[in-house]
């Protein structure tokens, strides 16, 4: 901590590495408080003032060096000052002092106690005695960062300079051209330009940035932070529209530069007028529209070949209606201008100039519904009121009503709109939906679109609707649902009718559907229940739905298919409605109970009236509190008999989703005994699936005990004898099991995976074990495994490795099969880090040509890795292109899937780099011309797409 000698500080000089050292110690001791700034700046004198360059040059680096590491609370503003008159002087020294001055500058700035008034001197001495552009990159750089920081933190002070601050900030710009000093600049100097005075230096500002527009320049792929082109033209957009003063001037650039044939010329021109609306007033913007909207008008009408164009051109014309909406006069004069162009163009819908104006007219609207609505609507209602206006004109005329009805309605003008026009246009809508009263009304495609249509325009305008046009539309909505043949949703429309007027819905269309119900075919009924259900949230309706399904559901006469419709419909409104409304469903009609005895004691009741009785109960139960589930449970399910087929249904609805804190110890075993007797004894598929998964979930969530693991362990025994005997049906039981126990993470699981993969030489029961494996590693979105063990999926790839490692090494084609299905649930990442061990078995698994889903469980996982060009594959092509080949080729046991897999798989292998490619090339086009030829189209798509991508390989422009 001694003060520092002339003799230490000239060997400080010698050399950047004694500096930086140097520079360490020195900030320690000024921040301890050893000695003060002014000692340092007295001692390095001889060095600052010195005649030879090379010994100034160090000496500033060392004071500046030293500013940048102090603390910025640390200095006084005294001390500031006089560095700060030390820098200011030395601008006028030799350009190589000139970095370390502008680190000193830098660093001052930044302190807290430096006087604000000194700011405007040091840019004054900056500007009058050097240039920014004259000075390397870097310090540029730093340099713009400096003004950044000033024009942010020292407003006032640099108001004060006037134009010489602005003057000095566009020489100090000019000419700048690296992308990330650019970066910096676009990015602080539009809020500059938008808070100081420009004066008369505006356009001379303007031009400092128009100079740069449209922005071309391509990034350093090899820079891990490159500026990308589309990030630096938005920013210098930004800056093209900072000042209301750049409006002339910013028109006349997007407009020239919107000529343009190249594309990203085009797409920035137009987003420099879609900003330049945003941004400057409409009274700036309002004497430049006519030269915008001719620009526009090009782009958009008849329309741009290039999609992209003509959306950002659409976009940029909302945006200045938007904005000239909240000035009435500027709206007018603008709507005036473009409707006065399209509406000619409306009146026929098979004119080449229809869709572009539509799109148009739909923008217009968006802008100033109240004044574009009426026109444009206007301009349909004459054309639909000509007598040759076919139901295909029409079509496309309600489409483009429906949706001026829509953003009218968004902006709270439906109401406001020429009631007139709007009351004309509905009565014709409503016309064309009442064809279908007709008794010769024919159910044509083109007849149905009218229809659509219709719909569509009354879903939009329902609240504007007269009484008349009401009691017309509830006519036709009876004679839609009550159509013998056609289906139309119009729920949208009764939901608005429903909200808007309950009592004319209830009594023109609800009462008369519910009253006629008995007579109305199955179709029709469930027409009624489609429409109706939607109604059911509208308090005024809930009980009248509720009545017709209860009615439907539970009346003893009730044909099968009818109380079907009525099962299904309950369902959808369990599915729908909250958990409120349900426990309350349950409380005023004990619905479960209902539901229970309608499944037992129905004589005959099909196997989808059950599925949908099973749904309901689960639905019902997921609700409850556990109280109630709890007493439901043991209500109930002592008195099933599960090899009864509404009573395993039943069962299914009360146990499946359980909750997995309710005891079912004292059922435990009998359940475990009666599932396994059903699945080992019935040939009903779908009632063994229910068993299996209520096995599955039953053992995943019971209470980890000794009795509750004897039992599983009895019934594991149970099925092992059934497998001594052959028993295919005993081996996926138990890979059921395996499946509850594996997710669970109970240690019984190893046992019964070592059990199945014993099973995978089985002479006759192989296959069922390699399927097993498949069981237990897939997921069921429909099984219900509430007990999840963290990371179980891990834990079954190392139990599944220990137990099938050993006989993978002399495999067999039903071990290689379990190993594919592991592999499909095992996470990526511990796939890679086994990949040296599995890898070997990926490849003979495709080599050895498995059924289709394993070869595309083993294709998916080879692709996610070479996506990732990961090395291990990369060593590993000569293994793999050649499998791919083989798959890719038309044979009886290679699916399309497999094919367009494996040809997939090709495509992406040339994403490797060329060196390891180019010994395959000729082998992989010369075989993939199989491919081109193959039966399916997406196989010969997927050929040609890999095709082309192998013969690009090594080319000029390729990898």
């Amino acid at each position: 901590m001694t003060t520092p000698t002339r003799a230490t500080l000239e060997k400080a000089l010698k050399s950047d590495g004694k500096l930086q050292k140097a520079a360490v110690h020195i900030v320690k001791d000024l921040t301890d408080g050893a000695y003060d700034i002014s000692v340092l700046a007295d001692q390095l004198g001889f060095a600052l003032t010195s005649p030879d360059t090379d010994e100034r040059v160090a000496g500033t680096n060392l004071l500046s060096t030293v500013l940048v590491a102090l603390p910025e609370d640390l200095l006084q503003e005294q001390q500031l000052e006089f560095l700060a008159t030390f820098y200011m002087d030395r601008l006028r020294d030799h350009h190589n002092v000139m970095p370390a001055i502008i680190d000193g500058i830098g660093a001052l700035v930044h302190m807290k106690a430096l006087s604000p008034s000194l700011v405007p001197r040091i840019l004054k001495s900056f500007f009058e005695h050097t240039t920014c552009q004259s000075q390397t990159r870097g310090d540029r750089t730093k340099l713009f960062n400096i003004f950044k920081y000033l024009t942010l933190n020292f407003k006032k002070e640099l108001q004060t300079m006037a134009g010489d601050f602005v003057y000095g900030l566009i020489n100090s710009i000019d000419g700048e051209r690296d992308p990330r000093n650019l970066d910096i600049i676009f990015s602080f100097m539009p809020e500059f330009m938008a808070t100081y005075e420009l004066l008369h230096l505006a356009e001379e500002m303007f031009e400092i940035f128009a100079c740069y527009f449209p922005i071309d320049f391509n990034p350093t792929k090899q820079d891990p932070d490159a500026i990308t082109r589309e990030a630096l033209a938005a920013k210098l957009t930004n800056c093209l529209v900072a000042n209301n003063d750049f409006a002339e001037w910013t028109v006349v650039l997007a407009v020239e530069k919107l000529e343009s044939e190249l594309l990203v010329a085009k797409l920035d021109s137009i987003e420099l007028i879609h900003q330049a609306a945003l941004k400057f007033p409409p009274s700036v913007i309002e004497p430049h529209f006519d030269q915008i909207w001719q620009a526009l008008k090009t782009e958009t009408f008849p329309g741009n070949d290039n999609e992209e164009v003509l959306r950002a051109s659409l976009k940029a014309i909302a945006a200045l209606l938007e904005r000239a909406s909240h000035v009435p006069d500027i709206s007018h004069s603008y709507q005036s201008s473009i409707l006065g162009v399209i509406l000619p163009h409306l009146s026929d819908v098979n004119q080449r100039l229809f869709h572009p104006a539509t799109g148009i007219a739909l923008v217009c609207v968006a802008g100033d519904p109240q004044y574009a609505a009426d026109k444009i609507l206007n301009s349909f209602l004459l054309k639909l009121q000509a007598a040759d206006v076919g139901s295909e004109q029409k079509v496309k005329i309600y489409h483009i009503i429906s949706q001026i009805y829509k953003l009218s309605a968004a902006r709270d003008s439906l109401q406001k709109l020429d009631i007139t026009i709007r009351e004309s246009l509905q009565d014709d809508v409503i016309a064309s939906l009442r064809q279908i009263e007709n008794e010769d009304f024919d159910a044509k495609q083109e007849d149905l679109e009218l229809q659509k249509e219709a719909l569509s325009v009354l879903n939009e305008s329902a609240p504007v609707l007269s009484e008349k046009q009401r009691a017309l539309v509830y006519k036709a909505l009876v004679q839609l649902v009550s159509h013998p043949s056609i289906d139309l949703d119009f729920t949208p429309l009764t939901v608005s009718l429903g909200a808007l007027q309950p009592v004319e819905l209830q009594s023109n269309f609800i009462d008369p559907c519910v009253r006629n119900f008995e007579i109305f075919s199955n179709f029709i009924k469930r027409k009624i229940y489609a429409n109706m259900l939607p109604l059911l949230p509208q308090m005024a309706f809930t009980q009248r739905i509720l009545e017709l399904i209860m009615t439907q559901l539970f009346k003893g006469d009730t044909p099968e298919q009818v109380r079907l419709l009525a099962l299904e419909a309950l369902n959808k409104v369990l599915a729908q409605e909250d958990q409120r409304f349900i426990v309350d469903l349950q409380q005023e009609s004990n619905l479960l109970h209902k539901l229970i005895d309608l499944g037992q004691r129905t004589e005959k009741l099909s196997l989808q009236s059950l599925e949908q009785i099973a749904g309901a109960l689960s639905r019902i139960t997921q609700q409850l509190p556990l109280s109630e589930q709890s007493a439901i449970v043991s209500e109930y399910l002592p008195g099933l008999n599960l090899s009864v087929s509404a009573d395993l249904y039943i069962a299914k609805g009360l146990l499946g989703y359980l909750h997995k804190d309710i005891s079912l110890d004292d059922h435990f075993e009998r359940l475990l005994s009666d599932l396994t007797q059903l699945s080992l004894s019935t040939d009903n598929e779908q009632l063994r699936v229910i068993a299996h998964h209520l096995l599955c979930s039953l053992v995943n969530k019971m209470e980890s005990n000794p009795e509750n693991r004897s039992k599983v362990k009895k019934i594991t025994h149970q099925l092992k004898e059934a497998i001594k005997k052959g028993d295919v049906r005993a081996v996926e039981i138990l890979a059921w099991v395996a499946k509850g126990l594996v997710v669970a993470g109970f240690d019984e699981a190893a046992d019964i995976v070592g059990d199945l993969s014993d099973l995978l030489k089985h002479p006759t029961l192989s296959t069922a074990a390699a399927l097993g494996f498949d069981i237990i590693a897939a997921e069921y979105p429909e099984l219900d495994l509430p007990v999840v063990k963290f990371l179980y999926k891990q834990k079954l790839f190392h139990t599944i490795m220990g137990k099938m490692g050993g006989k993978l090494t002399n495999y067999c084609v039903h071990h290689l099969k379990a190993f594919v299905y592991v592999l499909k649930a095992t996470p990526q990442a511990v796939i890679k880090m086994n990949i040296e061990q599995l890898g070997p078995l990926l490849f003979k698994s495709l080599e050895e040509h498995n059924e289709a889903q394993s070869l595309c469980i083993a294709l998916g996982i080879c692709e996610r890795f070479v996506q990732q060009q990961d090395e291990y594959f990369q060593g590993q092509l000569a293994h793999l292109i050649p499998s791919c080949l083989e798959l890719s080729k038309y044979k009886a046991q290679h699916t399309m899937q497999v094919r367009i897999a494996a040809l997939q798989l090709l495509y992406d292998i040339t994403k490797y780099p060329t060196f390891v490619l180019l010994p395959h090339k000729v082998d992989v086009t010369l075989t993939l011309a199989a491919a081109l030829d193959d039966p399916k189209r997406l196989v010969r798509n997927t050929a040609v797409k890999a095709r082309n991508a192998w013969y690009l390989v090594g080319a000029a422009s390729g990898n």
